[in-house]
């Protein structure tokens, strides 16, 4: 159940703390108190779309916690720790402790047990927690959609393992359907196709490119760029030693007029000597320059191959991918979608015989599911009829009308459609061309009460369930939702004396202004002061002692009732 809400500047919300309890728990408070705040405030939590005004003026943040009490046995023990496991939460002594927390830039920080979580965590474990029943689900209830699900629900496990089953099937169904389409494709397109392909395929497999080869060629083009400078160079050092006065000349004609003269002084063997080293190294300079020049050739034609080369891949790189890793991977897939459009006949056949095979499992079980829903609905129909009863709708008769399709659906082959006649000897007409806003309210609590005893929900929260009913009317509704509560934690916000006097607890919401700020606040009502509530309720401002005594008298009543 739940136990503890913690709310802190919510819309007029300053901060408030509630310890709810099992039973009956009801909500009460004038117009505009702020009862519906409460309630937005527990869907909050629970993950809740967050309206821009939700923050209380003036705060930097807004916090909600839950304290979730799941010792009794009406939990689904089993997927509660279940989803624990898979999110990796720690189980904690004081229950499910659920948090948000959300700041004025529209950040919210989920935790369970302080762990934090993301939305979907918390929309998973609050469908095992609490179900919460507002006036707009009163319209949803004419929905049918919304009645395939109720129909689903009371059917248990058992309609939740088969849908399971065929939705993974219709899954695969509608995969292969839509895959068919392009097997076909008329001739005309798939040739073009495959010529398309084709072209792709050849020109990423003629350019042989390898892996890595775009890196290595661009760092062999820095370099071989640098060529033409070195040509230049090397042609002004060729034309300063050989031309004009021509160094290697001069060098050779002085050696040999000095070897002459040596015999007449010793002393130009230093010179001599020097100069055949001048001359040798002359000799070797010109060699290697002249070969250099000779071979520069070669560099400009590398050159331009590397450029070349280099342009090839990037014009690749732009159609089939950022690398040559990417390239290759297009290929692969390009040459899977030719084998296909080339296996056109062997593909399609093939193809045909998947979906023929899955719409025959898919029809067996959507045969089951139809058979169980059948099944469950008869049941189902006389709980609601006698629930009905309960709640003063003694002459309606209820039907759920299970209609076969022609075609596969998420949940199966099957429309509903609740059926009900509320006045003896009128024929059965679908819920929503009947059902008045009182009867929906009615229909609805008595789905509740039924579908309670086959959850694993073990509170249900109810917002004005009292609707367009009053008198004897609201009386049997009391009654019913007291009936509930003794196996079931209920919260309900209603404006109804008779459901109030229910109580097991009983809280006031109401409105004050404090230092010029409107500030909502709730509390638990004393005996007295609950008897007082009820008697406003009955009398509106003025509650005279005859009011008063009336409403004791329909506490006392209720007590009775709740004994019983």
């Amino acid at each position: 159940m739940l136990a503890y809400l913690h709310v802190k500047n919510i819309a007029l919300i300053k901060e408030l703390e509630i310890d709810f309890d099992k039973g009956l728990n009801i909500l009460t408070g004038e117009t505009g108190a702020g009862k519906s705040i409460v309630l937005g405030s527990i869907n909050y939590v629970l993950g809740a779309k967050l309206k821009k005004d939700f923050i209380r003026s003036g705060a930097k943040e807004a916090i909600v916690e839950c304290v979730f009490d799941i010792s009794k046995n009406h939990y689904d023990e089993q997927n509660i720790k279940g989803l624990f496991i898979k999110y990796g939460i720690s189980e904690d002594e004081n229950g499910i402790i659920v948090s948000r927390k959300t700041t004025l830039n529209g950040r919210s920080v989920f935790r369970i047990n302080g762990e934090v979580v993301r939305l979907e965590v918390i929309t998973a474990l609050a469908s095992l927690l609490i179900d919460i029943h507002s006036q707009h689900e009163h319209q949803s209830l004419l929905s049918s959609s919304r009645q395939l699900d109720l129909l689903d629900r009371f059917a248990g496990e058992s309609m939740n393992d088969l849908l399971r089953k065929y939705y993974s099937k219709y899954k695969e169904y509608n995969i292969l359907t839509s895959s068919i389409n392009i097997d076909l494709m008329d001739d005309e397109k798939r040739r073009r196709e495959i010529a398309f392909l084709k072209f792709e395929m050849n020109e990423i497999k003629e350019a042989s490119l390898e892996i890595n080869e775009d890196i290595i060629l661009q760092t062999k083009f820095d370099k071989l760029s640098h060529s033409k400078t070195i040509l230049q160079e090397l042609s002004n050092l060729n034309n300063t030693l050989y031309n004009g006065a021509d160094l290697s000349h001069i060098v050779s004609s002085s050696l040999g007029e000095l070897k002459k003269l040596n015999q007449f002084d010793i002393d130009l063997n230093t010179i001599v000597e020097s100069l055949l080293q001048l001359e040798d190294l002359l000799g070797t300079l010109n060699r290697d320059v002249v070969s250099y020049i000779e071979n520069i050739e070669d560099f400009e034609e590398e050159v331009y191959f590397v450029e070349k080369r280099l342009d090839l891949i990037n014009q690749l790189k732009l159609k089939y991918g950022d690398t040559i890793d990417e390239i290759y991977n297009y290929l692969e897939e390009k040459e899977t979608e030719h084998e296909q459009l080339v296996d056109f006949e062997k593909t399609l056949i093939e193809t045909k015989e998947n979906i023929k095979q899955i719409k025959n499992e898919l029809l067996n079980i959507s045969n089951d599911i139809y058979q169980l829903r059948i099944e469950k609905a008869n049941k189902l129909k006389n709980l609601i009829e006698e629930s009905l009863s309960d709640l003063n709708l003694e002459n309606s008769k209820f039907n759920i009308k299970i209609t076969k399709e022609n075609e596969f659906l998420s949940k199966g082959m099957n429309k509903v459609n609740f059926m009900i006649s509320t006045n003896k000897g009128e024929e059965l007409k679908p819920l929503k061309e009947v059902a008045s806003g009182g009867e929906l309210s009615r229909i609805m609590l008595a789905i509740k009460s039924i579908l309670a005893s086959v959850d694993g929900v073990d509170t249900l929260v109810f917002d004005e369930i009292d609707t367009g009913i009053s008198g004897q009317t609201a009386q049997k509704v009391a009654v019913k939702m007291a009936e509930l509560s003794t196996e079931r934690q209920l919260i309900c916000i209603t404006h109804l004396p008779q459901i109030t006097a229910m109580a097991n607890q009983h809280y006031l919401i109401q409105k004050d202004i404090i230092k010029n700020k409107t500030i909502t606040s709730m509390r638990l009502l004393k005996e007295q002061e609950s008897i007082e509530e009820v008697a406003r309720m009955l009398s509106g401002a003025v509650t005279s002692k005859a009011i008063l005594d009336s409403a004791k008298e329909m506490k006392q009543f209720a007590k009775t009732i709740s004994k019983n």
